[in-house]
């Protein structure tokens, strides 16, 4: 990232931008001039500024399929399936491998609204069209893709919460 600013604005701007330093940008304050693409703010609107490099900053997930290198967004995603040192994710229509743990997977994704619904699996609960309860306290959650999960009822009590977290 360039900032181009008043010298009194750089140490502040930097030190709030801290985050976003990685993205290829050119950020310019009103009052100054720009040759080329950039972003113009001003400092009473700071705040438009830091939503707009939230927008570029999204996280994304290597993924790998037919010799090639994938970026998914987590919203791309439906499930992980997780055995021992590598994991599936399926999207709607194709299906990836990504060679990291399911547990480091959980933990990174929890933010975007998954979370684990049995001892290899973790679904977005933004792709969930319904749930069906089951015997013995278990649950079929169908996606919007069609698929079908088993909930098993070690896992019912995280899913539940985190579903009600995320409900408005």
């Amino acid at each position: 990232m360039k900032i181009i600013c008043a010298p009194d604005h750089l140490d502040t701007l930097k030190s709030m931008l801290r985050e976003y330093q990685q993205l290829d940008i050119v950020i310019v304050e009103k009052g100054f001039d720009y040759e080329g693409m950039c972003y113009y703010f001003s400092m009473e609107h700071i705040e438009d500024l830091i939503l707009y490099l939230q927008s570029l900053h999204q996280k994304y997930v290597l993924c790998y399929a037919d010799e090639k290198q994938y970026k998914l967004l987590p919203q791309q995603i439906d499930f992980i399936e997780g055995y021992s040192q590598e994991a599936f994710v399926h999207s709607e229509h194709l299906q990836y491998q990504i060679y990291q743990k399911l547990y480091e997977l959980e933990e990174k994704l929890k933010p975007y609204g998954f979370v684990r619904i049995n001892k290899s699996t973790l679904v977005n609960i933004h792709k969930i069209e319904s749930i069906i309860p089951e015997v013995q306290r278990r649950y079929i959650l169908t996606l919007k893709s069609q698929k079908k999960l088993l909930l098993t009822r070690y896992y019912v009590k995280d899913f539940m919460e985190t579903l009600r977290r995320d409900t408005l």
